[in-house]
């Protein structure tokens, strides 16, 4: 069933902090350096903190990144999701690998949310901006079944895409840095250039304690599903104090400002 989620973080880099002697000068400026520059770009990129639009970051491409965290979100129990925690606190749960995942915040329609996280350093940051994910078979009152005919792959993408295409507004900021999209002329395309959906069904398992809270959909069992959604993978962020904004709005009202601080480690 739809699902609409918009989520904000705020990120940034800080520099290594000096030391009394050579040697740990060093050893500090190699540690904060050891980030963002270990993926260099070939070819443009708008927003070289973030890994390009296209590209497959440790092998796999930015929707089924985009999957994985959607499988991780709906996978955790309510009293232990990193969705519905205000505060952050659950950020780190089950996060394995070299990808942290950045779930949105969730709440109303018209919300301002603020959360914290510390994060291993050397990691790179998956933010969950927002999907519809769209998952099958929903209690038979919904009437939510494919046309006759209908692939359930082309019925459920086309729900997505319907409701993710009334977003009319998506501002992503890196410690106070607008991370812009292109049109391959311009830079002044806002983040919903960084748009990806599956190309197939994909199979979920959520927690039945989510139901209620998430998608009336959910079984407890394996489903396929599809999503829509916006998200950006940053490069490892250097160790220190660091935030993400992000802002959006849609055709419905909705109007969303999520704020994320950040540690690296």
């Amino acid at each position: 069933m739809r699902r609409i989620s918009l989520a904000v973080l705020i990120a940034a880099a800080c520099a290594a902090v000096a030391s009394s002697t050579a040697t740990a000068t060093a050893t500090a400026t190699a540690t904060a350096t050891a980030t963002a520059e270990q993926f260099p770009d070939h070819g443009f990129n708008p927003n070289p903190a973030l890994f390009p639009k296209d590209a497959s970051p440790y092998g796999t491409d930015m929707a089924t990144w985009g999957e994985r965290a959607t499988q991780w979100v709906y996978g955790q129990p309510f009293d232990h999701s990193a969705l519905f925690d205000p505060t952050g606190a659950n950020c780190g749960i089950d996060q394995r690998g070299p990808v942290w995942y950045i779930a949105r915040i969730a709440g109303p329609p018209v919300f301002s949310g603020t959360r914290s996280c510390t994060i291993a350093h050397q990691k790179s940051l998956f933010l969950y901006i927002g999907a519809v994910v769209d998952t099958y078979p929903c209690p038979p009152e919904f009437g939510f079944e494919p046309a006759p005919g209908q692939s359930l792959y082309d019925f459920l993408r086309a729900d997505a895409a319907f409701y993710l295409d009334t977003v009319d507004f998506l501002e992503v900021s890196l410690d106070g840095h607008t991370l812009n999209g292109f049109d391959g002329q311009t830079l002044n395309h806002d983040a919903r250039y960084y748009r990806y959906a599956s190309d197939d069904l994909f199979s979920i398992t959520g927690d039945l304690s989510l139901r209620t809270k998430l998608d009336p959909c959910i079984t407890g069992s394996p489903q396929p599903a599809v999503l829509d959604g916006f998200f950006m993978m940053f490069k490892p962020l250097a160790p220190g104090e660091h935030t993400i904004v992000v802002h959006g709005t849609n055709t419905f009202g909705d109007d969303k400002t999520f704020t994320y601080h950040l540690t690296i480690e």
